[in-house]
């Protein structure tokens, strides 16, 4: 087993960027092209310079167009994208924290990435969060929660290797289990961190992910942070999911995920679960920084300590 480390990028500067409200943008969706054509498929890439976008179809085939392929309204969707990811490279210039990109190669290979606030640099003892990615971009994913890591002395870490994959339960998810049994020790060792306040969360698929391997996989877990995910349904309710976890719920008021909190807070709180929801005006989607930090805040708080003392986070 070998761990490959690159150092991407260290800002000195800025303590908070505000989020543009385009990054509750999702990479999975519907499309129209120019002809009519309606179809589901996943963003994988789009270059404003090249004037191609890669979309993936069925988590199998990859296929290439030029933005004159797509309706207008997609088309605009497809700038906004590139921007937005730009943005956030310019963002990684301004803040104190470290950006880097690990590679664990072992009998899979992972590769992963991991924001550190500037404090770290002062103590190494601070709360960790594992993020999953629905679609699997864990760089992209790491730096959307970078202004909330920030601001409240918080570890985010994401990879690669763990996506949706269509179906609740199948040989890929399987796999992506064993992977992360796998990585999980080489990432404790990799990234020093309070192990008494090890998190998981993530979007949609990410957050099912992040439920399911608190009660598979036999850590210390501290909490949950859930953005428009689920348990997965009701045979998945009398999972032996950590005992006394915090788990905070945050969705759109317009998303589909909504018709699951209560009986998903009831599983939850049968284990003895502190429940906490937030909610913000848009669908399934990622939620605004402002609504982000707040919640992040009260995850990473325990029973019995005030939050840290920072500013209010940003503004929506």
């Amino acid at each position: 087993m070998n761990i490959v480390r690159e150092k991407v990028c260290a800002g000195v500067v800025l303590f908070l960027i505000t989020a543009a409200p385009a990054l509750c943008n999702t990479d999975s969706r519907y499309w129209t092209l120019a002809t009519g054509t309606t179809f589901h498929a996943e963003l994988v890439s789009y270059s404003i310079s090249n004037d191609v976008a890669v979309l993936l179809f069925n988590d199998v085939e990859k296929k290439t167009y030029s933005i004159k392929d797509f309706s207008a309204i997609d088309a605009a969707w497809l700038y906004e994208w590139a921007e937005v990811s730009e943005d956030l490279d310019e963002m990684l210039k301004t803040v104190k924290g470290e950006f880097n990109h690990y590679q664990y190669r072992g009998k899979s290979t992972n590769d992963f990435y991991v924001y550190t606030p500037g404090r770290y640099r002062q103590t190494k003892k601070l709360p960790m969060m594992i993020l999953f990615d629905c679609s699997g971009k864990g760089a992209r994913y790491v730096k959307r929660y970078i202004d909330a890591a920030e601001a409240l002395d918080l570890i985010v870490v994401c990879s690669d290797s763990f996506r949706n994959t269509g179906a609740v339960s199948n040989e890929k998810d399987d796999i992506m289990f064993h992977s992360f049994e796998e990585w999980l020790p080489t990432l404790e060792r990799t990234v020093p961190h309070d192990s008494s306040r090890l998190y998981m969360g993530g979007s949609s698929g990410g957050a099912m992910r992040a439920y399911q391997y608190s009660a598979s996989v036999d850590r210390p877990w501290a909490g949950i942070f859930a953005n428009g995910g689920w348990l997965g349904g009701p045979k998945y309710y009398n999972l032996p999911y950590r005992e006394g976890m915090r788990v905070v719920m945050v969705n759109g008021h317009n998303d589909a995920a909504n018709i699951w909190l209560k009986s998903d807070s009831a599983a939850l709180e049968k284990r003895n679960c502190i429940v906490n929801t937030y909610a913000f005006e848009g669908g399934h989607q990622l939620p605004p920084a402002s609504v982000q930090f707040k919640a992040l805040k009260w995850l990473i708080q325990s029973d019995n300590e005030a939050p840290p003392e920072k500013p209010e986070g940003p503004k929506p």
